[in-house]
């Protein structure tokens, strides 16, 4: 197979590095099974529960393992056909980045829910050696990784490798062009 360095292969590149990167976080995620207690007053504890706790279940492992199988989707769906120029990969790979990886992994950065540190406050913090802040770094590099690997070939993908938007036929479907 015979791989052209254009766009879409710089842009196939960027999409692994950057699902690559998130591999680990969402292993971690994935075998979070225990769960959290925490001291407050139960109105129904669950047999076996003290009546003064409360059993917190953890979405994290299932939302970890989720997550390792869209993360090979966008993999195969990278290498079988968006270097090809697959039209409809670029779409698969737009959904598993603003409906998956926005939500899931830089939603939860951007919208401080137990703190109010700032963004700017959380740079000075990575700069220093917090580990929670170089999380945060490395998810939003993925992410901005994931979005220039979106807009660098989107020309390709929604125009067509001849550049003609009413062309019908398999210019871009993935098959090979016919010679002409």
């Amino acid at each position: 197979m015979k791989i052209r360095l254009d766009a879409v292969a710089v842009s196939s590149v960027l999409l692994t590095v950057a699902f690559l990167m998130l591999t680990p976080r969402m292993i971690v995620w994935a075998l979070m099974t225990h769960q959290s207690r925490f001291r407050d007053r139960a109105f129904y504890p669950a047999p076996g529960i003290a009546w003064d706790q409360v059993v917190i279940p953890n979405y994290f492992a299932p939302l970890g393992t989720a997550s390792l199988a869209i993360i090979a989707i966008g993999l195969v769906v990278t290498w079988a056909g968006y270097v090809k120029g697959a039209r409809w990969t670029w779409f698969v790979v737009f959904v598993i980045v603003w409906v998956w990886a926005f939500p899931v992994c830089l939603f939860p950065w951007l919208y401080p829910w137990d703190s109010g540190n700032s963004v700017s406050e959380t740079l000075r913090a990575a700069l220093h050696g917090d580990w929670n802040a170089r999380d945060f770094l490395k998810v939003v590099l993925a992410f901005l990784l994931m979005v220039l690997a979106l807009v660098l070939p989107a020309k390709t993908f929604l125009l067509g490798r001849r550049g003609s938007l009413g062309r019908i036929g398999r210019a871009n479907s993935g098959a090979p062009d016919e010679p002409t």
